[in-house]
């Protein structure tokens, strides 16, 4: 029985270490040896087999794993969300006692850009006016449930979605405080941060915004008075006008002052304080008075002063006397410069650089009326505010002081260089074609100044003295006209006495007399200080030559008559500027040149057209109206009583008239556009100008007993000017083909 028993207990033992030797070799069994996630957070599981104490660890911590069960074991696996685009890997350890770890590998993909979870607004900040009002704000996320966590109890939120979008519906409530109020909507959604929209509602606030007055003051912008201006409440609009000079850098940067009850001003977006703000009044602006409501009410300033004005260039002149002569230069102290759209600042004169120039009178009938003409003498070559043609000492001021719509000479000398155009390749290869350039400028002045009108001298002080012409010297120079250089000292000399001579056929002021006619003449050019008397012979003997020429029996032939002597051209282009222009004065005043080596007088260049467009009173002959007549006949004639005077004689030649005929019909269309160009331009770039021009003076009044009144206004003169180029245009279409 002790053996039987001995032998039972060690057939035990052997099968407890067989038991425990088939466990110590078991295997560890998965059903899967790789997970696969995408980027989401997600679970996966598999089955796993063999050993009974498996045990699983994981080497990241974005990855976890569990198992359960009991002889057949459930894996679990789980990951996190992969916040990156790209993919990430982990292990997963199975060990078991007496068995062989197994390691199991886990792979998660990255997150696109398009599968990112995003939640965004189109605003952060919102602001709104204390009156209850819903405002709705488009909300975009790619998740499909967006969840408020928090709003203002003065403001319901509610998420609504739309087909492809969504919005955030926010209502607010009236805030019956003075004081505004704020908070905030917290929006969340899967994946994505808190989104925060900051919310504040105004208290109640004044909608008052209205400007009761503006002014310049003199103590605060060295002005010599207080400038107030004057408010149209129909446009909204503040006028001012200041015609003095203002003596400080920058003259255009001055400091307004204003009342108002709203609860500040801006201009172009900046904040403006009264009384301390400088502001540029060189062109208009928008004054906004802003309410506390934020209510906005705009006005238009507007301040005419020519000096800052960007309309003009400017010339203040300060002579060391009174400019009382034709004759006599005065020293003169200037300021010329240009500050124009599109000026590069070239030709201006600063006589504190540069030192005094010379100025004195000019003119003929023009110098004894009350706004006067003048001549300027630089002390070197020079090309004033872009007039780069020519670079000369001498230029001319016309003052237009019996042309109220200031631009007749401005309108014929457009037609001159339309006709006279070099590029056309039309006229004689010997004809200069040159224009006189027009540029219009404000003049101030300081000094003595003598009043026709009232024969009063008058001491100003930085006044305005209007709107000018500067304008070429008529006179032998590079860039003008440029005949050959003829002197003194070349004498009688066969080789250069032929040429070049300017003269001008001058009733007013002419000394030398045509042989044949007696038509009056001044020789501009050699000039009278520097010629030799056998010079001033021979352009009188050739001007006789061609008077007989003209009037001989057999002046229309082409070869021995008058266009043997006299440019056909020149002088049918010359003529359609004075008639279309229906210049009465066209005729008594005509330049001529001659060239060396030419035997030919040229017509030109255009001059002094403020008598065209009906602005004379006189009637010199009572057969030929002048509003139904070419002015050769209805104008003044070369002399005073002068019957059949050259250019009546031309007119005489009925080929010539058909040749001007014809080329007038060449040319009508281009001229009538310039014409149109000119009207519609000059009054509207130049309005201030014009303006502070008939406040210095008067509009409807001539003191010449030539000219006529205007037009009751200036816009209405500019349209009598365009309605008279069309009368006369009609008219020539007919006196032409006579």
């Amino acid at each position: 029985m002790k053996r039987y028993l001995s032998l039972l207990i060690v057939f035990a033992a052997f099968l407890g270490l067989f038991s425990c030797r088939e466990q110590e070799m078991g295997s560890i069994v998965v059903e899967k040896m790789d997970f696969v996630f995408g980027y989401e957070p997600s679970e996966q599981s598999c089955n796993v087999t063999g050993a009974y104490d498996v045990r699983v660890s994981s080497d990241k911590g974005w990855c976890a794993a569990s198992l359960s069960g009991d002889s057949k074991k459930t894996l679990r696996v789980w990951v996190l969300a992969n916040p990156d685009e790209a993919s990430r890997e982990a292990s997963l350890t199975l060990s078991a006692s007496g068995c062989e770890s197994v390691v199991l590998k886990v792979t998660q993909k990255g997150m696109t850009e398009s599968e990112r979870p995003y939640l965004f607004a189109e605003v952060h900040n919102l602001e709104v006016k204390s009156d209850a009002s819903d405002v709705s704000v488009p909300i975009f996320t790619n998740q499909d449930v967006v969840d408020i966590i928090s709003h203002p109890e003065w403001c319901d939120a509610e998420v609504k979605s739309e087909k492809e979008s969504k919005l955030l519906e926010l209502s607010f409530k009236t805030n019956t405080l003075s004081s505004d109020r704020s908070g905030k909507v917290v929006l969340t959604a899967a994946g994505c941060d808190n989104l925060e929209l900051e919310l504040l509602q105004q208290g109640v606030k004044s909608a008052d915004c209205e400007l009761f007055s503006l002014e310049l003051k003199a103590s605060q912008n060295q002005l010599k008075s207080d400038v107030k201006f004057t408010l149209d409440k129909n446009t909204n609009t503040l006028t001012a006008k200041y015609l003095k000079w203002i003596e400080k850098d920058e003259p255009e940067m001055l400091v307004p002052t204003f009342t108002m009850n709203g609860h500040k001003a801006m201009i172009a977006g900046q904040d403006v304080v009264s009384g301390k703000t400088a502001v540029s009044f060189a062109d208009d602006f928008d004054l906004v008075i802003v309410a506390e409501n934020g209510d906005t009410h705009s006005y238009r300033v507007s301040l005419n002063c020519p000096q800052i004005n960007r309309e003009l260039p400017v010339l203040y002149m300060r002579p060391d006397r009174i400019i009382d002569s034709k004759d006599v230069y005065v020293d003169t102290y200037v300021d010329l410069y240009d500050k124009t759209t599109g000026s590069t600042g070239e030709g201006w004169w600063d006589s504190a650089e540069k030192g005094k120039i010379q100025v004195r009178g000019r003119g003929n009938s023009t110098w004894g009326l009350p706004k006067k003409p003048y001549r300027l003498k630089f002390t070197e070559d020079f090309s004033p505010v872009g007039l780069n043609h020519a670079c000369e000492k001498s230029w001319v001021l016309m003052a237009q002081d019996m042309d109220k719509s200031l631009i007749r000479n401005l309108i014929a000398f457009e037609y001159s260089r339309i006709l006279f155009n070099s590029k056309e390749n039309y006229h004689d290869e010997k004809a200069l074609n040159f224009t006189p350039c027009s540029k219009l400028v404000n003049v101030y002045f300081t000094g003595n100044y003598y009043y026709s009108d009232t024969h009063q001298t008058k001491h100003l002080d930085g006044e305005y003295l209007g709107v000018f012409q500067l304008s070429d010297q008529m006179q032998r120079k590079k860039g003008r006209i440029e005949v050959e250089k003829l002197k003194k000292a070349d004498g009688n000399d066969p080789a250069k006495i032929t040429g070049g001579y300017i003269i001008e056929a001058d009733i007013h002021e002419g000394n030398h007399y045509s042989p044949r006619k007696g038509v009056k003449f001044t020789y501009k050019y050699p000039e009278d200080d520097d010629y030799d008397p056998a010079q001033y012979d021979y352009i009188t003997n050739f001007i006789g030559a061609a008077e007989n020429a003209l009037y001989s029996s057999n002046f229309k032939n082409p070869e021995t008559g008058w266009r043997k002597w006299f440019d056909e051209k020149t002088l049918a282009d010359y003529i359609i500027v004075k008639e279309l222009a229906q210049d009465m004065d066209g005729y008594t005043s005509t330049y001529l040149y001659k060239r060396r080596g030419v035997d030919k007088l040229f017509f030109g260049p255009i001059w002094d057209c403020d008598k065209g467009w009906d602005n004379e009173r006189r009637v010199p002959h009572g057969e030929y109206p002048p509003m139904s007549s070419l002015m050769i006949h209805g104008g003044f004639w070369m002399n005073a009583g002068m019957y059949d005077d050259w250019f009546q004689h031309f007119w005489r030649d009925e080929t010539f008239r058909a040749f001007v005929a014809k080329r007038w019909a060449s040319k009508k269309n281009e001229l009538l556009a310039a014409t149109d160009r000119i009207l519609d331009t000059i009054p509207v770039e130049a309005a201030k100008a014009i303006d502070a021009n008939f406040t210095v003076w008067k509009f409807n009044y001539q003191y010449s007993n030539e000219a006529k009144l205007p037009a009751k206004t200036y816009p209405e003169e500019i349209e009598r000017i365009r309605k008279l180029t069309y009368q006369r245009a009609a008219l020539l279409d007919r006196l032409f083909n006579q």
